[in-house]
């Protein structure tokens, strides 16, 4: 359990190197005369079993937020309170001896990080076989590759199950197959009651395994809720920071004049149901306040869960517009098939310049049209994806 109740916490430095000559001739009395929130009045709960993701920008205050609850630093004002053993996995592997074998590395590690030793002998067998690292158990740390170095570093942070687990961006671990085994020990940790806060800057693997999210921006905790609309949130938040002047997105200032967007399908506008495979057309309509030198359109997919299930853009597949005129309106229209398994959908536009939104974004939309898919008249398949597939089979004597 965790209990977080306005928390700050400012750091303290220097403009000019003179000042640290005086910081040091002071006591720190004189000579600290730059200082930055990186935490900012935060407060939220978080109760057992619960699966938290933490994101936002860089400098945003993730990383301050996780040392305040590891103990690494105290808060400057606020109250923060912790019931049960906490785990925290922030760098993988460091501690580890490249000299020592694996197997004392692991024994040595746990040792510190409070581990009985006679639990770690019986246990040590269970964290080679998890991180798939059996066969080098005797082998020197130097000879191991970083990605065995950090299986076998998560193998062991998560022996045991924690009451509170803080992990920050350690999800990355080995191949996808271990990316798996990882996430489920997750979902098992917190089915017997493990409160976990992640910390990463991959959505979907975020998305996969969050129950909430917190998202925050320049100290603060400007969304707590839902994962689909805090990524969402965080989206916007990403787009608004790539805009220039007094650029935003979706109000009277915006470079955005007009924007119409449509689903075209047997005649109809934007149905509410489609046919698995439904060959579509998706219209996208805008116009400008001023002039662009360069307009990309694009538009995305996402499940009910929020996780994107395609994308795509006019730089990459062709389209793209450059030199618009002040009000001049373009137009753009998609062709594909929906070839993605039954259930509900939403579609979100893009309108910016270069490959991405993160280059100069006009505007970023999620979830402007909803929809959902039936499979009518493709057979039963598996998966996210319907390919459509051809097969001939034979029987008897195929040596003619």
């Amino acid at each position: 359990m965790i209990r977080i109740e306005n928390i700050s916490k400012t750091y303290q430095g220097y403009s000019k190197p003179w000042n640290r000559l005086l910081s040091a001739a002071t006591f720190g009395y004189f000579g600290l005369d730059v200082k930055y929130k990186a935490l900012d009045g935060i407060s939220f709960s978080a109760e057992k079993g619960e699966v938290i993701g933490i994101i936002g920008r860089n400098g945003a205050g993730k990383s301050t937020l996780l040392k305040l609850l590891t103990g690494v630093s105290k808060v400057d004002s606020g109250k923060l309170e912790k019931k049960g053993t906490i785990r925290s996995i922030l760098e993988l592997g460091v501690g580890f001896n490249p000299e020592l074998s694996g197997e004392e590395n692991l024994y040595y590690n746990g040792l510190v990080w409070g581990l009985d030793p006679e639990e770690l002998i019986r246990s040590s067998e269970e964290i080679f076989r998890f991180s798939g690292l059996s066969e080098f158990r005797k082998s020197p740390l130097k000879n191991y590759s970083s990605g065995m170095t950090m299986r076998l570093g998560f193998a062991l942070a998560t022996a045991k199950r924690p009451d509170i687990l803080i992990v920050d961006e350690a999800l990355a671990v080995g191949d996808a197959s271990f990316q798996q085994k990882s996430l489920n020990r997750f979902r098992k940790f917190s089915e017997e009651g493990t409160l976990t806060l992640i910390v990463s800057h991959d959505l979907e693997l975020l998305k996969s395994v969050c129950t909430r999210l917190l998202v925050l921006e320049k100290g603060k905790l400007v969304f707590d809720g839902d994962p689909i609309d805090g990524f969402r949130e965080y989206m916007q938040i990403i787009a608004s920071s790539s805009l220039e002047g007094n650029t935003k997105i979706l109000d009277k200032d915006s470079l955005v004049e007009s924007l119409d967007v449509e689903i075209q399908y047997a005649g109809k506008s934007n149905p509410s149901i489609l046919p698995v495979g439904a060959e579509i057309l998706l219209r996208v309509v805008a116009s400008f306040r001023s002039s662009l030198e360069d307009l990309t359109v694009g538009f995305h997919i996402d499940d009910h869960r929020g996780i994107r299930v395609f994308g795509t853009n006019t730089f990459h597949i062709g389209g793209r517009q450059k030199d618009l005129k002040q009000k001049e309106p373009v137009r753009i229209d998609f062709r594909f098939p929906m070839n993605l398994s039954p259930g509900k959908y939403s579609l979100g536009i893009a309108l910016h310049s270069g490959e991405s939104h993160a280059e100069g974004s006009y505007l970023w939309k999620d979830g402007v049209l909803q929809f959902e898919l039936e499979r009518l008249d493709v057979p039963k398949f598996e998966g996210a994806a319907w390919i459509p597939v051809k097969v001939e089979a034979k029987k008897g004597d195929f040596s003619g």
